[in-house]
């Protein structure tokens, strides 16, 4: 509320004082001795608990619509703002802020409409239907195209206030909206003097409103069809209007329908000259009007006070009320030009922004020049780079192919020479096993068998005693030869030497530079050579083929050889440091078949464990029968 100068005070305690009030046969005239608006506790208090973002909205909106039903616009825009700068700051996902944000700035357009600033208006106006075509609400975007037409209407723009509000009726279906615009169409044409229709579209509306339970919109419209009364002539039908208006309005806080009507009521008495019940009225609205910082509305009761002393011969009053009346028409000027300043400022501060924008628009736009450049320069080279290189990688698979394919065909290669090594060794192994079965068969029928044969003959005719000491001597030979034949079946370095020590020995001629370097460990070493010889004999030859495989094949540097006896088995372990092979891709060579069928004697196990680049280890186990040792 704005403060009041000495003269005013005074002017006002004395009309009070004057006019107190009294009962009229129309109804009584009230004067609110409070601020008009007190903001309910509840509605702070649920603002005040409101935690997020989302919260602070729902307690914030009542708040809202609770200022905007009685008219305090300032409360509305302070309450507006402060939500859309909390909406900014947030971290709510953009989707989810239109909403709130269609909602918010329809309400601060609409404010700022109330308030006179049509500019602010018209821009919130225009984002708010921006949202709300975001969200693809056309309700929402009705509701700001009729804030629009309202804004056309308050500029006094009428014809452009009855072309929007016509298309909003030719392409809205929302009911609330079209009857708005028959309330509004109404008072334009109240303006335009044109009492036919404004009646009409007032009376389209009025019933809506009623019908809705609209109290306010219902009161607004009646007071166009009591100024409609009044005009033409309709005293009666127009002073009840006023009077229930005001009554209702006053009843439910309605306080610029209150003045509006006391206003209206008091010009009505002035016209019936009943000057002294006029005065009366326009008094308490006077006294309202200050309470409620309506100037305009002081401007029109002053002007009405003005009149009425001046019709009773009270100049002195009168003179009084009209010094008061140009003094409030001074300060209306002033912040008239105040707002066209803060108006002005807000259009030089969107220009400075579009330009601002456009300037960061033109940068972007030179920047993405820029970069479709390089990106088209860089295509350029790159596509004949890209053209090169698969060029090449073509000849890569070609070359690939062409390597595989001559693996294989090596691979073939080796396969068949492998395999004719094999038959050949298969062939030379058949071949000595026949020439040493045909020595052994010519020895037993030539020398022994020839002996036998003679020794037969001599017993068969023997009578004296040196004929059997020839005999004697004959059996001697055959025995002898059957003894070198044994020993050329079984070598005698098996029964000379311990054969743990025959296994150093024979290992002992590999340590020469260049070769692996073999390391032999036997546990216990007396158990060990009392095995029998014929296991002696295929150890041995096992040892022999692991030796010249791994120096054939592993490239090892270290092999480490393990023959332990322990809990009535034997066990050979091998292993090297070589390149490995894969164990379930590798086929296995003669060699190893000659070690699977010497260990099938035995009934042995033999295990391999190996990986490429990560050596072998071959693992054997004998079960140990007592048929197996030396006698």
């Amino acid at each position: 509320m704005k403060r009041m100068n000495k003269r005013e005070l005074l002017f006002i305690c004395l009309l009070i004082i004057s006019f107190s009030c009294v009962a009229q046969s129309q109804g009584g005239f009230v004067g609110f001795g409070q601020l008009p608006v007190k903001t309910p506790d509840s509605l702070l208090q649920r603002l005040r608990q409101a935690g997020d973002i989302k919260a602070k909205m729902l307690a914030t909106e009542p708040l809202m619509a609770f200022h905007a039903a009685h008219g305090t616009t300032d409360s509305v825009i302070f309450y507006s703002q402060q939500m859309i700068d909390a909406l900014n700051n947030s971290d709510i996902k953009a989707r989810d802020k239109l909403p709130y944000q269609s909602t918010l700035y329809h309400t601060l357009a609409k404010a700022y409409s109330e308030k006179g600033l049509y500019d602010e208006a018209l821009r919130y106006y225009l984002e708010g239907i921006r949202y709300a075509e975001a969200l693809n609400n056309g309700a929402a975007v009705n509701e700001n195209k009729l804030g629009i037409a309202n804004v056309y209407f308050a500029r006094n723009e009428h014809n452009k206030a009855i072309g929007a509000y016509n298309d909003l009726l030719n392409t809205s279906h929302d009911e609330q909206l079209i009857h708005i615009a028959y309330q509004q169409l109404g008072i334009i044409y109240l303006e335009r003097k044109d009492l036919v229709k404004a009646k009409a579209y007032a009376e389209k509306a009025i019933v809506f409103f009623r019908q809705e339970h609209q109290l306010k919109n219902e009161l607004q419209t009646k007071l166009i069809l009591g100024i409609v009364a009044e005009l033409s002539q309709h005293t009666e039908e127009a002073f009840s209007i006023y009077n229930e208006v005001k009554n209702h309005a006053a009843a439910n806080q309605f306080f610029d329908l209150y003045i509006n009507a006391g206003q209206r009521l008091g010009d009505l008495l002035i016209a019936e000259k009943e000057y002294e019940d006029a005065k009366r009225l326009l008094s308490m609205v006077y006294a309202n009007a200050i309470q409620w910082n309506d100037m305009k509305a002081q401007l029109k009761v002053l002007n009405s006070l003005r009149a009425v002393h001046a019709a009773t011969g009270d100049y002195k009053n009168a003179y009084a009320i009209m010094t008061q009346y140009m003094g409030i028409s001074r300060e209306i000027l002033d912040l008239q030009n105040k707002k066209e300043i803060n108006e002005l400022e807000i259009k030089y501060q969107t220009v400075q922004k579009e330009k601002e924008i456009l300037n960061k628009e033109n940068e972007l736009q030179h920047q993405k020049t820029i970069k479709y450049s390089l990106l088209i320069g860089f295509l350029v080279i790159l596509l004949p780079v890209i053209g090169l290189l698969y060029m090449y990688y073509q000849k890569l698979q070609a070359q690939s192919k062409l390597n595989a394919t001559m693996d294989e065909v090596n691979q073939q290669k080796i396969a068949v020479l492998l395999k004719d090594k094999e038959l050949a060794l298969l062939k030379a192994s058949v071949s000595g096993q026949e020439k040493e079965r045909k020595r052994i068969a010519e020895e037993l029928h030539d020398s022994i068998g020839g002996n036998l044969a003679a020794i037969k003959l001599r017993l068969a005719h023997q009578n004296n005693v040196t004929g059997i000491k020839e005999v004697i001597k004959q059996i001697d030979d055959t025995y002898h030869q059957v003894r070198d034949l044994s020993h050329d079946l079984i070598p005698q370095k098996f029964n000379n030497t311990g054969f743990t020590e025959l296994i150093a020995g024979y290992l002992r001629q590999f340590d020469v530079p260049g070769n692996a370097k073999i390391s032999f460990q036997a546990y216990p070493r007396e158990e060990i050579d009392l095995i029998g010889t014929t296991l002696k004999v295929e150890i041995y030859k096992i040892m022999q083929e692991l030796i010249t495989n791994t120096q054939k094949h592993s490239q090892a540097s270290k092999v480490e050889i393990q023959l332990t006896k322990i809990d009535g088995l034997l066990k050979l372990l091998f292993e090297d440091n070589g390149k490995g092979f894969p164990v379930e891709t590798t086929k296995y060579g003669i060699g190893f078949q000659n070690i699977r069928e010497r260990l099938k004697l035995f009934d042995g196990v033999l295990s391999i464990d190996s990986f490429p680049s990560k050596g072998t280890v071959i693992d054997i186990e004998i079960s140990l029968k007592p048929e197996w040792y030396e006698a």
